[in-house]
Formats: C-alpha cells, sequence, structure tokens
C-alpha cells in the first residue's frame, strides 16, 4: 500500500519542516491492542544527513533506552552518541516503524520550546520513498511517497516546454503531431 503526504508553505522557505509522531517501536497488531503514546515534534527534512536524529528532549519524553552507540560526524566534528529504536509517524499517518535514530543537539537555546526542531529525517527514510520540492510561484511544497512508485524526471517536460515556446515551427509541429499520437518526443 502507498502512504504520500504533502506539505504546502506560505511562500518560499530554506528549511523543510513537517510535524512528525515519535512512539516506541510497535507492530500495527500492537497498534490495535493498545493505546500507543505518540508524542509530535517539529521535524526539519535534510538530505545531507545519511541517517535520522532525534534529540535528548525526545528520548527522555518517551523514557527510551539506548539500543547501542556510535561515531557520528557533524558540523562540530565527530561525538559518540546514543542510538535508539523508534516509530515515526509522518503527516497524514505515514508510518516509518523501527527506525533506528541517533541522539543529538538539534535545538538553538534563543529559539522559544515549541518553535524549536526536535527531529531531523534522514536520507534513511527519504531515501526508501519518492521526495519532491516544487517552489511554484513562489511558494515551496513538499511532497513524500512510499513506498518508491515511480521516477520523477523533470527533464523531458522541461525540453516539450522549450521547444513550444522557443523553438522553430518545424520543431513545434513535429512536437504536436507526437503528442497527437499519443508518444513522446524525449
Amino acid at each position: 500500500m502507498q502512504r504520500a503526504f504533502t506539505t504546502k508553505y506560505n511562500g518560499r522557505t530554506n528549511v523543510l519542516k513537517t510535524s512528525v509522531g515519535i512512539c516506541l517501536p510497535h507492530t500495527p497488531e500492537q497498534a490495535l491492542a493498545t493505546k500507543i503514546d505518540i508524542k509530535q515534534y517539529l521535524a526539519i527534512w535534510d538530505t545531507g544527513a545519511t541517517g535520522s536524529v532525534i534529540t535528548k528532549k525526545v528520548a527522555d519524553d518517551l523514557n527510551l533506552k539506548p539500543i547501542s552507540v556510535k561515531e557520528v560526524y557533524h558540523a562540530a566534528g565527530k561525538s559518540i552518541s546514543n542510538v535508539y529504536l523508534v516509530n515515526i509517524l509522518l503527516p497524514d499517518s505515514v508510518m516509518i516503524p523501527n527506525v533506528q535514530v541517533t541522539e543529538a543537539n538539534l535545538t538553538n537555546d534563543k529559539t522559544p520550546e515549541n518553535e524549536q526542531t526536535q527531529v531531523l529525517i534522514g536520507m534513511d527514510i527519504i531515501g526508501i520513498g519518492d521526495f519532491a520540492v516544487t517552489n511554484f510561484n513562489g511558494k515551496t511544497m513538499l511532497s513524500f511517497r512510499v513506498p518508491s512508485a515511480s521516477e520523477i524526471d523533470l527533464v523531458p517536460e522541461a525540453k516539450e516546454h522549450n521547444v513550444l515556446t522557443t523553438g522553430n515551427r518545424q520543431q513545434r509541429r513535429a512536437l504536436l503531431a507526437m503528442q497527437r499520437k499519443g508518444q513522446k518526443l524525449f
């Protein structure tokens, strides 16, 4: 089954943020049998991060116990960090089960607590689905789907647009004739 969500921002944004839920790892059967405590946090999406991250606050809120430790590399150098196992609930109930997350500091002490980022979604999650960011009409939109269902290739559409808007008459006619036949030129 495919699951997906889209987040639209009021204008252009340089930081992709969504609300996510974090809970102890459980199976769908356990979720139906018991009430699962899911806590909501602000998350950033970071294609430059290989793995997902939570803060100490999240670990403390959920009373998480480390499953291991590992050496992590970050802007300040490297350090040894706790690793936890959690389920991550993305917007529109897109559940990613059994995610190994590393503990790190993501917050700035000057940021009000209700605006602090507590979760970082890295390529371990982004890479299992289709991830697209657009900035049409000056408004950023993030869309994500799991599992991956198709390739997103913007080149053919751009080439068609360029032929239709700047190509010579012969190129435009050839493209339109192929489109009428249901064929693709690019």
